[in-house]
C-alpha cells in the first residue's frame, strides 16, 4: 500500500497528469458545445438528430456524456500511462527502486495500481466537465434540462461511470504492457496508436469470420462493458455487441493478462543503475 501512495503522490505532481487530463476535458466539452451549436441546423438528416436528441437531452446525455469519456479519456488514458510508466525506465526509477531491495513484480503491479487512481480521478473530472458542457449545448440548442436531476438514472449513470472508469484502466493496462516490454515511451505511444488504428481499419477489410475476433480485442470489449445503449440509427438502436457482463469478464482478462506481461517483461529485463 505504501508503494501505491507513494506513486500516487509521484504522478499527481506530474506535468503529464495536467496535461492529459486537460486534453480529455477539452475533447469531450468541445464535442458538446459544437453539437449544441450546431443543432438547430436545417440542413441536419433526421438520423443526425436523433443522434444530436441523444447527446443533449437528459437523461439520456449522461450515457452520451460516458461514452465521449470512453472513447477520448481511453485513447488519452492509454498514451498518459505510456508516457509516464516510460520514465521508470528513461529516468532510473525502477533501477532504484530493485537496488533497494524491491520485487520487480510488487512495484510493476503498485506502479499500475497508483496508475488505476489517478485514472479514476481523471475519469470523474472529465466525465463532471462533459455534464456541463452538455447541458452548456443543451442551453444553446434551447431543450429542457428536466431530466439532469432525474433520481433512477443518476444510479444507473453511477454504475454505468464505474463500468467506465474499469474499462478505461482495462485499456490502459495494454499500454502499460506495451511500455514495459519495449522499454521505451516512444516504442509503446506508437504500438498503441499502431493497435488502435488497426483495431479500427482492419475489420472493414477482413472476411466476417476474422472480423469475430476483434470484437473481444480491448477496445471493443471494453466499451461494450460498459452497457450504454446508443441513439437510433436507420431505425434500429445502437447496442453493445458482446453482452455487457461478458464483457466485462473478457476486459478483466485482458488486465489480468496486460499485467502478467508487464511483470514477466520486467523480471526478465536487464536492469542497470
Amino acid at each position: 500500500m505504501t508503494l501505491v501512495l507513494a506513486g500516487v503522490r509521484k504522478l499527481r505532481t506530474r506535468s503529464a497528469s495536467l496535461v492529459a487530463l486537460l486534453i480529455a476535458v477539452a475533447l469531450v466539452a468541445i464535442e458538446f458545445v459544437v453539437v449544441g451549436a450546431t443543432y438547430r441546423s436545417s440542413t441536419m438528416p433526421a438520423d443526425q438528430t436523433a443522434t444530436y436528441d441523444w447527446m443533449l437531452t437528459f437523461p439520456s446525455a449522461y450515457d452520451a456524456v460516458i461514452s465521449f469519456v470512453f472513447v477520448f479519456g481511453g485513447l488519452v488514458g492509454m498514451i498518459y500511462v505510456a508516457a509516464v510508466s516510460g520514465t521508470e525506465w528513461s529516468w532510473g526509477t525502477l533501477s532504484v527502486a530493485v537496488a533497494r531491495g524491491e520485487s520487480r513484480s510488487r512495484y510493476v503491479l503498485a506502479t499500475f495500481a497508483s496508475v488505476a487512481i489517478i485514472l479514476l480521478v481523471g475519469v470523474l473530472a472529465v466525465f463532471a466537465a462533459g455534464v456541463l458542457a452538455a447541458a452548456a449545448g443543451a442551453a444553446l440548442a434551447s431543450l429542457p434540462l428536466n431530466g439532469l436531476t432525474d433520481g433512477s438514472a443518476l444510479t444507473q449513470t453511477a454504475l454505468k461511470l464505474a463500468r467506465c472508469w474499469v474499462a478505461v484502466v482495462g485499456l490502459s493496462s495494454v499500454g502499460y504492457a506495451a511500455v514495459m516490454v519495449a522499454r521505451s515511451q516512444m516504442a509503446g505511444i506508437g504500438a498503441i496508436i499502431g493497435f488502435y488504428i488497426g483495431s479500427a481499419v482492419a475489420p472493414l477489410f477482413l472476411p466476417d469470420a476474422i472480423k469475430e475476433i476483434f470484437k473481444y480485442l480491448p477496445f471493443s470489449s471494453s466499451g461494450d462493458l460498459i452497457g450504454i445503449q446508443g441513439p437510433q440509427s436507420g431505425g434500429a438502436t445502437m447496442s453493445p455487441v458482446l453482452d455487457p457482463n461478458f464483457a466485462l469478464v473478457v476486459t478483466l482478462a485482458w488486465l489480468a493478462g496486460s499485467l502478467a506481461i508487464a511483470a514477466l517483461a520486467t523480471e526478465r529485463a536487464e536492469i542497470t543503475s
